[in-house]
């Protein structure tokens, strides 16, 4: 491996899937709207997007980027609390618990938390990148308001899945009011693809696309529908299956034998097969990924239906058999599954 790295002057593989905040690529409308409100000291904004379109690169790019700044202090959570406890000590493991604060709030609870962290900030400007904020409990999530709404030099910036935007506003609109900037990341460009791909080769000692051909990015956008976690992934996959056959051009081809992606004749196929009703559901669950039944139900005309729960049965049995027929995937989120496309499916509006 490292021979074949050596012949693109590869310190290693520029694909691993890590998270690298430096190497951040596209949805700049969306960061730069994300520093002017976090520099105009707002309280609250939201990052929404599915899964792998990097929600967690860009609250670590926002970090890195506040670190700069004297004024600021900022914080990424990987996961929000979900206790009181957990949001209690989640302060004091940031801001510090030392002898003096024992014996001054020696007491610790939510109800005095605010005068502790007021106490502990001084003319700091405390910023806390929230991930993964879909798991979070809605109690702990009032306290969060709460306490951010007494405390002048405090902002929050949430990030998670679309259903957590959701989620706020019907069960707690009084935060939902209070979210001034909303930082929505869908996918990146084909050209966005491509400069993604360049960044992390170029990042790791390598010239350009090489070993990847413009053709084989046209094909790996099809593939992933520009989700950033995805072209990484897939990228990989075929660095190492290179590696393996000796190959040092990465070409459409070559995937196509790699991958066995769907050809144009077999996607032109797939969409003939699909009714009008199986078209609607995969149209939305492209715009907007990660839904549930019930809020497909909300989004497509069901006025054909008896009632919601009639149309919520026959929604579930059309996903059902769009997974049997691998293009949609589902998944656990709460108590709920919540459904997405498939590479196999993306293919057809990538193509469209």
């Amino acid at each position: 491996m490292y021979e074949y790295f050596s012949k693109f002057n590869w310190s290693k593989n520029p694909f691993t899937l890590t998270i690298s905040p430096e190497l951040m690529v596209g949805y700049s409308e969306q960061s730069s709207s994300l520093l002017s409100h976090i520099h105009n000291f707002h309280k609250f904004a939201l990052v929404s997007g599915p899964t792998g379109s990097g929600k967690t690169t860009l609250l670590l790019w926002l970090k890195a980027q506040l670190m700069a700044y004297k004024k600021f202090y900022p914080y990424y959570i990987p996961k929000s609390p979900r206790s009181s406890k957990n949001l209690i000590l989640m302060f004091k493991s940031l801001l510090g618990f030392n002898v003096i604060d024992w014996i001054r709030s020696r007491n610790l609870s939510l109800f005095n938390l605010q005068k502790y962290i007021y106490r502990k900030l001084r003319n700091k400007h405390l910023v806390l990148l929230m991930d993964e904020t879909h798991e979070s409990s809605i109690t702990n999530l009032e306290w969060i308001r709460t306490i951010t709404d007494s405390i002048p030099n405090l902002s929050v910036v949430f990030a998670g899945l679309p259903i957590f935007e959701k989620n706020i506003e019907q069960q707690l609109p009084t935060l939902y009011m209070r979210i001034t900037t909303k930082a929505y990341l869908n996918t990146l460009t084909r050209a966005e693809t491509e400069s993604l791909i360049i960044k992390r080769i170029e990042n790791f000692g390598g010239e350009g696309l090489k070993p990847f051909t413009t053709d084989a990015v046209d094909k790996i956008y099809e593939i992933t529908g520009g989700f950033p976690r995805e072209i990484i992934k897939v990228c990989d996959e075929l660095v190492k299956e290179a590696v393996k056959r000796n190959m040092f051009t990465i070409n459409r081809h070559f995937i196509d034998q790699v991958l066995k992606t769907p050809e144009v004749s077999e996607i032109t196929e797939l969409r003939v097969q699909l009714s009008d009703k199986q078209r609607e559901m995969l149209e939305l669950l492209n715009r907007n990924p990660n839904l549930t039944p019930g809020e497909i139900a909300e989004r497509l005309d069901t006025s054909g239906y008896k009632d919601r729960n009639n149309a919520v049965r026959s929604i579930n049995n059309i996903l059902m058999r769009l997974m049997k027929d691998e293009m949609v995937r589902r998944k656990k989120l709460g108590n709920s599954y919540v459904y997405s496309l498939t590479g196999k499916s993306k293919s057809i509006f990538v193509e469209a």
